[in-house]
């Protein structure tokens, strides 16, 4: 601590020594700055802040058909139209710029000063801008941005002008090209009717009436052929349990009577003669005699006819099965 307060006191004692140098060098240096400063020249800077509508009336209309720029794009679009060579000059007029400069290369020169000197960045809100302009003369940088804003606004004027003509072409193109295909489809509609008018009904009905009738009715046909299979299939399944009943009754002697169309037929006519013989003669009269002895008769011939068709079935199953009276 006494070692940096040694120190301190040694650099004090050697200021105060050569203080008299010390403040020429200072007043020397700040006459220097002083001078240079002077010799700067003033800049002045105009802004403004404008609101511009970077989206077009088309933008609804073109939703989906094209890529939306993003907001450094829009600056740039903005940059590149507004700060243009035809509106550098007009603005060099409107602010009486061109008034010092006479010849071709001092008005080159001026443009492509103005060109540089301009600038229009994002006021950090959507659509809002800011035009800024440098000068040494304050009126002149006004005049500048003023003309630039009435710049602006007209060619705003002109482009919403343009924007709204070219809404309506586009709008009035789309009405004309489907009124195109409304037409040519009801052109086509009244050639197939015409085409096909011989398919039209007396009541009026077209070929999409008739087709939805044909289509229930084929439905309806082919519901019929479903229930037709069942039966079919159901008939086939009783024809061959009684083929195989029939087969069984041949070859085995089960008890079961086997059916004799024929005579069973003429059997059943001789009882129900009986039964009206009976309601009117004795037991004993000649005709209720001979019904029964027919009777009798019929009987032993099923019996033999059964036994001849047993032993048939026995020897060749085969031709039992084709003589069955069930087919």
């Amino acid at each position: 601590m006494d070692e940096v307060i040694g120190q301190a006191l040694s650099v004090a004692r050697g200021m105060w020594k050569h203080k008299w140098a010390g403040l020429l060098v200072a007043w020397i240096v700040a006459v220097i700055g002083a001078v240079f400063v002077l010799r700067v020249p003033d800049k002045y800077e105009a802004s403004a802040r404008i609101f511009v509508d970077t989206q077009s009336i088309l933008k609804p209309l073109m939703n989906g058909l094209a890529v939306q720029p993003n907001v450094e794009q829009q600056v740039g679009m903005l940059s590149r139209t507004l700060i243009s060579r035809p509106n550098i000059e007009k603005l060099i007029r409107m602010a009486d710029l061109d008034l010092g400069s006479q010849s071709k290369a001092e008005q080159e020169a001026l443009i492509d000063r103005l060109t540089k000197a301009l600038e229009i960045k994002n006021a950090g809100r959507d659509n809002l801008y800011s035009l800024t302009y440098l000068d040494p003369n304050p009126e002149k940088a006004k005049r500048v941005i003023q003309s630039l804003v009435s710049i602006f606004v007209e060619s705003s004027l002109g482009g919403s002008h343009k924007d709204s003509e070219a809404a309506k072409k586009f709008i009035d193109d789309q009405i004309k090209s489907y009124e195109t295909k409304l037409s040519d489809a009801e052109t086509r509609l009244k050639d197939f009717k015409l085409r096909n008018i011989d398919m039209e009904t007396g009541d009026g009905k077209g070929v999409v009436e008739q087709l939805g009738a044909i289509n229930a009715q084929l439905g309806q046909a082919r519901l019929d052929l479903r229930e037709a299979e069942n039966a079919r299939d159901s008939a086939k399944r009783q024809l061959e349990q009684e083929r195989a009943a029939h087969r069984q009754s041949l070859t085995q002697d089960t008890g079961t009577p086997v059916a004799t169309p024929e005579i069973d037929a003429r059997i059943e006519a001789q009882k129900h003669n009986l039964d009206a013989l009976l309601q009117r003669f004795t037991e004993q009269h000649p005709d209720v005699t001979g019904a029964r002895r027919m009777i009798q008769e019929l009987e032993a011939q099923k019996r033999k006819e059964v036994a001849d068709l047993r032993k048939a079935a026995l020897a060749n199953p085969a031709v039992a099965a084709a003589q069955n009276p069930v087919e």
